[in-house]
C-alpha cells in the first residue's frame, strides 16, 4: 500500500536567483570530471595531480588560456552550466557539463597572481522545509537501512510476521544503495520496532535531517 504525504513531498526547497555573481574562488568544487574528484580534497589538489600542464606557468597569459577553453561554459555559454549549493553543506558547486581541469587550473593560477575573476549565472541553494519535516517526525520515526534486496527480504518478512505497519522510499544520490523506513508513531507495533532499531544504533533520519536542517 502507498501513502502520499504532502510534507514529504515538500519536504525539500529550492531558492533559485537568475544572475547570481561571484569571484572564481568562491567556486569549491565540480558536478562532473573526467578526474575522480572523490579522490581529493579540493580543485587545486585535482589539477596538481592529473593536469600539471594547465599550471606550469603561474602568469597571466597562462591563465588567459585556460579561461579561453571553450568546455567553461560557465563563461563561454549563456543559461548552461549553473551554480549549486546544499544549505547544510555551505559549499559552491559548478554544475558543468565539462572544462573541470582548465576551470580548476584558472582558479588555481588567479589564486597565486592575486587576480580576480568574476563570474555569473543561475544560482540554486536547496534546503529543507522544517515545517514539512516537523510534521513528518510528529508521525514517524524514520530511519535508514540498506536497501539490498536480501536485507530489505528480511526485514519485511520480520515486519509481516510481528504485523507492524511501515512504509519505505529510496533515497536519492549518492545514497541510492539505502532506503528511508518510515515507522508510525502511533501503531503500537511499529513504536516497538522502533525501540528495538533506536536500541540497535540504526541510524535515525529524522533526527539527523532536523540536525542539519538548523545549520
Amino acid at each position: 500500500m502507498s501513502v502520499r504525504r504532502e510534507d514529504l513531498l515538500n519536504l525539500g526547497t529550492t531558492r533559485e536567483v537568475e544572475r547570481w555573481e561571484c569571484d572564481i574562488q568562491d567556486v569549491d568544487g565540480f558536478s562532473a570530471s573526467k578526474s575522480e574528484l572523490h579522490l581529493f580534497k579540493s580543485m587545486d589538489a585535482m589539477v596538481e595531480k592529473n593536469s600539471k600542464e594547465m599550471i606550469d606557468e603561474i602568469t597571466p597569459e597562462k591563465l588567459a588560456e585556460n579561461l579561453a577553453w571553450d568546455e567553461i561554459r560557465i563563461i563561454s555559454r549563456v543559461d548552461h552550466d549553473f551554480f549549486q549549493t546544499w544549505s547544510w553543506d555551505g559549499r559552491v558547486f559548478l554544475m558543468n557539463s565539462g572544462g573541470s581541469h582548465h576551470f580548476a587550473a584558472s582558479k588555481y593560477i588567479a589564486k597565486r597572481l592575486n587576480i580576480e575573476v568574476p563570474l555569473s549565472g543561475r544560482y540554486r541553494v536547496h534546503g529543507i522545509n522544517q515545517v514539512a519535516l516537523e510534521s513528518l517526525t510528529q508521525d514517524f520515526e524514520i530511519f535508514v537501512m540498506s536497501s539490498y534486496h536480501t536485507h530489505q527480504m528480511c526485514f519485511h518478512r520480520a515486519m509481516q510476521s510481528f504485523k507492524a505497519t511501515y512504509y519505505w522510499k529510496d533515497l536519492p544520490r549518492p545514497y541510492t544503495d539505502q532506503c528511508a523506513v518510515f515507522l508510525p508513531k502511533a501503531e503500537r507495533r511499529s513504536a516497538k520496532v522502533a525501540e528495538i532499531l533506536h536500541a540497535s544504533a540504526f541510524q535515525d533520519l529524522g533526527r539527523y535531517l532536523k540536525d542539519i536542517s538548523t545549520r
